[in-house]
């Protein structure tokens, strides 16, 4: 988490920081439990299939 202060007549450095942070996000990557819980589902629904 971060934060960062600025005041009214700072709109440049808060488009700033908001690309930055923005930025730092996208290149995280998704979320690991996401893509688990996909796998999970997908792996119970063949498995339902099956039977």
């Amino acid at each position: 988490m971060q934060i960062f202060h600025c005041s009214a007549a700072e709109g440049q450095r808060f488009q700033t920081e908001a690309i930055r942070i923005s930025e730092e996000i996208a290149n995280l990557g998704g979320n690991p439990l996401r893509e688990a819980i996909k796998s999970n589902q997908k792996k119970s629904s063949d498995d339902e299939k099956k039977n």
